[in-house]
Order: structure tokens, then C-alpha cells, then sequence
């Protein structure tokens, strides 16, 4: 049994010598690691879960929490305007929000979303949206046509805080007319 104790102690020291030998050589490290199937589908929820907490916030018109989906250095580029970083982003929803009606109502629906992981700290997307304004009043719509239709192109990150928007470009695909 002692053979077996020293040629396990042996063994182990060689596979850890050879483990620090790699690591010390920038060969094998955990991010540079193949992702698993399930590490990959944890990776795509959390983004299409921010993507959706976004879309929350500005159909809450919630200006105060809007940049907690954006990454600290987050990018948004919407109607010709670019912000960077929380201030921003919150200054341009507050202000674009400040003028509406109580009764302003919208809706962003989110389909045809796709994450591709890239790594473990980093996905790309796309998403296509429409989006109804509307008058919230009891009896103020008959019907509700969207009133624009278009394509989110984003770059997601891990951060301290989870995954966040890192980039999202809205591509206006077409506007409907009611």
C-alpha cells in the first residue's frame, strides 16, 4: 500500500508540474477552454435576458435604470445619436421621456434573437424589433399597428454584474404609418 501512496504522490506532482508548466507557457487556460453546450446556452439566456430587461426599462420609460443593461462603458447608437457610458444613456432616455403624455404607451417586442458566444467573457447578437405606441386611456386604440420595425446588432460582456450590453446599434428596418 505505501507504493501505492509514493507512486500516487509522484504522479500527482508530475501532472501539477505539468499543469503550471502550461500555464506558466499561456497553453491551457480556463477562458481560452473549450465551452461546453451548457456553458454556451447559460451564456445565450443571460444576453437575451438583459436584451429583454432593456426592453422593460424603456417600455417603462424608466430613464433611472435604463443604463443597468449597459455595460460601465456601454455603447448605444439609436435615431443618429451615439451615448457611451450610464450618464449618457440616462440623460438621452430622460430626455426623450420627459415630454410624453402620462398616457404614452409602448411596447418593444423582441424576436428572431441570436447570440453567438464568442468566449466566456464575450457574445455578439442580433434581435429584430417592433415597436407599438399607443395610448394607454381605457377605449383611446381600436386596433394597434407597430409603429416601427427594426434590428438591434449587439456586442454583449461579462461583468462583475453579470452580462450586459456592451454595444447595440438599432438599425431602422422600416416605419409604419397608421
Amino acid at each position: 500500500m505505501r507504493r501505492f501512496i509514493v507512486a500516487g504522490l509522484i504522479a500527482g506532482s508530475a501532472l501539477a508540474s505539468a499543469a503550471c508548466a502550461q500555464a506558466q507557457q499561456g497553453i491551457a487556460s480556463n477562458a481560452d477552454a473549450t465551452l461546453s453546450d451548457l456553458e454556451i446556452a447559460a451564456i445565450q439566456q443571460a444576453c437575451e435576458t438583459v436584451s429583454i430587461q432593456y426592453a422593460h426599462y424603456l417600455d417603462g420609460k424608466d430613464w433611472q435604470n435604463l443604463p443597468n443593461a449597459f455595460a460601465p462603458n456601454g455603447v448605444w447608437e439609436v435615431l443618429s445619436s451615439r451615448m457611451e457610458g450610464p450618464e449618457q444613456i440616462r440623460e438621452y432616455w430622460h430626455s426623450r421621456t420627459a415630454d410624453w403624455a402620462p398616457t404614452h404607451g409602448r411596447l418593444h417586442q423582441i424576436s428572431s434573437q441570436v447570440i453567438e458566444v464568442i468566449d466566456r467573457e464575450h457574445a455578439r447578437g442580433t434581435s429584430m424589433v417592433v415597436v407599438y405606441f399607443f395610448d394607454t386611456a381605457e377605449g383611446a386604440n381600436e386596433q394597434l399597428v407597430p409603429s416601427l420595425i427594426a434590428k438591434n446588432h449587439d456586442e454583449f460582456v461579462r461583468t462583475a454584474d453579470g452580462w450586459k450590453i456592451a454595444h447595440r446599434r438599432i438599425e431602422r428596418i422600416a416605419d409604419v404609418h397608421q
